[in-house]
């Protein structure tokens, strides 16, 4: 087995389980070598990195009422109910 990430695109399969933390440690290592010696996976990642922890502070956030309402609004206008 290899002991470091040979392209990018190798990388770039290997990043999503990076981020979730389920690859093995031998792994772990493997990426984070490759994205100390390449700026372009290690902005990818940054990026990954931030859409995620906005996704949750979003997620976290308790849905103002007046989205609410305007949600159901749109629901009750729809009549995609009514076509089935």
């Amino acid at each position: 087995m290899s002991t470091h990430i040979a392209s990018c695109a190798e990388a770039e399969t290997r990043l999503q389980s990076y981020v979730d933390r389920v690859l093995t440690p031998a792994e772990v290592a493997q990426i984070e070598e490759h994205l100390l010696l390449c700026p372009p996976c290690a902005r990818c990642y940054q990026l990954e990195r931030d859409i995620r922890a906005q996704l949750k502070r979003v997620c976290d956030e308790p849905c103002p009422e007046s989205l609410k309402v305007r949600l159901r609004n749109l629901c009750a206008e729809c009549d995609c109910a009514d076509a089935d």
